[in-house]
């Protein structure tokens, strides 16, 4: 997916949250190392190109589409 596609952006900061947006479809954007006083942490930014799973512009997780 080229950068300008990308219409919906996205930040965790687990794993197991990134990687549940990976299986989604997401791709990811970048990976970063943080800090806030003592605490280190990875923040994953995801994106997406848009789609609509309705008529409310609502984006929903593919395991709640039904």
């Amino acid at each position: 997916m080229a950068i300008e596609d990308t219409k919906v952006l996205k930040m965790v900061t687990t794993q197991a949250q990134a990687q549940e947006l990976l299986d989604e479809g997401w791709q990811l954007l970048g990976l970063f190392d943080r800090r806030d006083g003592n605490d280190q942490y990875a923040e994953y930014h995801l994106g997406r190109a848009a789609q609509s799973n309705g008529s409310t512009g609502v984006f929903l997780p593919k395991r709640m589409q039904k």
